[in-house]
């Protein structure tokens, strides 16, 4: 690759930076700006024609976005839902990835019936970032989102296990049911040891160090370090980033500071967002030459046209289908279900998993170009219709202090004043000192009441500046942490609570150390 390549494709990834950026102030999700950039991308004259080994993006693309997808994840919620997670994450991918094939086999024929299952296994896992940031802005009912972003974590493992065998179908390896099947749970569970392994590892290496930039990039490598582990002994490495990225999102509360935990939720957030980016540029600057090569071939542009069409609503037929099935497993209300099936977007992880499909493989340019039209119908249809579906299915709930999180915090700045008390005791502050601090968790406190007894949580006050308390106030800091771990622990605190509580504590944290 040419120097001017590498200025062409920077140009490229600043400008579709920019552009989400600009997409933001519409309140439209990332992704949908990301597929339609890429594609307008493939109408710039001029540009460099990139070509990567598939492997390579395989290395370089999944294992931090899978890693990042499961530390955002706790486990005491997912085992919380572990049958409709199981279900989704699962059954279903089987069930998309089945149906794909024999969709994809009967439109497209070019490919083979090992081809199609390629294509069937990179569809099947779903990416739920619109879907998560509609979410979050509209509101939603706590298990829709919790469902949609467990699936999304748990379900790119196992769709990839599908994909490396059927991709070793493809490229001329036999197959057998039987083989298959015993040959998936082993590179499953091979995977899932190896990722708690490396996870286990990294923590106890973490615990000693006290520099964030150390600390940030062992976490790099650490996503990096368990896929690669994991390949080397013929597990499957996604699953082993998966699982090493739960685990350090589970310990990270108690290895690392709030200094660092601030400093690598922001890296790793850049780091996801310039990787979806590069991705969907690199797929941009690659679709000219694919689209040639199937023009040249006996299937082109236009005779796809139509299997994406039929491929699309197969695969969401099957999703609502199954989902509707599940009953009270996926939601509450038939809306509510309805909400999760109709989440199912497809997004990075199918198209760095297209991009990555072996160059021996006769049907790759199909794969890939039906791969990027399905992320475009879905990622653009149904993400810019899901708001108007959570509002007429009347699911929008702006985001208020639930009463779990009320009292969570209202027992933390209990005990805050519990230690205040224990203090003034030991005389280890003067009067001033612990007349503000009180005045500070009791205002907490009657703030807290005040929501339980239905009012509006005071913003300006819950965000005010404590930076004169020094050690002191990071004293009171580490017994609310503690206190909230402990309510998590006993399964009295959902896992999306005690984050939102927790960032507050780091930010206050970090105010008083600057």
């Amino acid at each position: 690759m040419r120097v001017h390549d590498i200025e062409s494709i920077l140009v490229l990834v600043l400008a579709a930076a920019l552009l989400v950026r600009l997409a933001d102030y519409g309140k439209i999700p990332a992704p949908i700006v990301l597929v339609l950039g890429g594609l307008a991308i493939a109408f710039v004259p001029g540009l460099p024609s990139v070509e990567l080994e598939p492997d390579t993006i395989f290395l370089v693309f999944l294992p931090p976005l899978v890693y990042a997808a499961g530390w955002r994840t706790s486990p005491l919620e997912l085992r919380a839902v572990m049958r409709p997670l199981a279900l989704l994450s699962v059954a279903l991918v089987f069930f998309t990835a089945a149906v794909v094939a024999v969709v994809a086999h009967a439109t497209v024929p070019a490919l083979s019936w090992a081809e199609a299952a390629v294509l069937g296994a990179v569809i099947a896992p779903t990416d739920t970032v619109a879907a998560t940031s509609i979410f979050r802005r509209l509101g939603a009912p706590e298990r829709v989102r919790l469902l949609v972003e467990g699936e999304s974590m748990i379900n790119d493992g196992t769709a990839l296990v599908i994909y490396r065998i059927a991709v070793g179908v493809a490229a001329g390896g036999a197959f057998s049911l039987g083989g298959a099947a015993l040959e998936f749970v082993g590179v499953a569970a091979g995977g899932i040891l190896a990722g708690i392994a490396v996870g286990i590892l990294s923590d106890r290496v973490l615990e000693r160090l006290s520099d964030s930039d150390l600390t940030i990039m062992l976490s790099v490598l650490t996503a990096y370090g368990a896929y690669i582990g994991a390949e080397e002994l013929h597990v499957s490495g996604i699953l082993a980033a998966v699982v090493a990225g739960v685990y350090a999102g589970y310990r990270s509360p108690r290895t690392l500071d709030a200094d660092v935990r601030l400093s690598a939720v922001a890296f790793w957030s850049v780091l996801v967002f310039g990787l979806e980016i590069t991705l969907f540029v690199l797929l941009g600057l690659q679709l000219p030459e694919i689209v040639d090569t199937l023009e040249a071939s006996a299937t082109g542009v236009g005779d796809l046209l139509a299997p994406v069409a039929a491929i699309a609503a197969a695969s969401l037929a099957a999703r609502l289908l199954f989902v509707f099935a599940m009953r009270g497993d996926a939601g509450e209300t038939a809306g509510q279900r309805f909400a999760v099936g109709w989440s199912g977007m497809r997004g990075a992880v199918s198209l760095a998993a297209a991009l990555a499909v072996p160059l021996g493989v006769a049907g790759r340019p199909q794969i890939i170009f039906l791969t990027f039209a399905l992320i475009l119908v879905t990622i653009v249809g149904q993400g810019l219709s899901l708001p108007f579906i959570v509002r007429a299915l009347g699911l929008e709930n702006p985001r208020r202090w639930s009463d779990e999180e009320a009292v969570a915090r209202m027992e933390a700045a209990q005990s805050a004043l519990d230690r205040l008390d224990q203090m003034e005791s030991d005389e280890r502050a003067n009067e001033k000192q612990l007349v503000r601090l009180r005045d500070l968790y009791r205002a907490r406190f009657r703030m807290c009441q005040a929501v339980l007894g239905g009012e509006e949580p005071d913003v300006a006050a819950r965000e005010q500046r404590i930076a004169d308390y020094g050690e002191l106030r990071r004293e009171l800091i580490g017994v609310e942490r503690e206190e909230l771990l402990g309510l998590s622990g006993a399964g009295r605190l959902r896992n999306q609570t005690l984050r939102q509580i927790e960032r507050d504590l780091d930010l206050e944290e970090a105010r008083i150390r600057s």
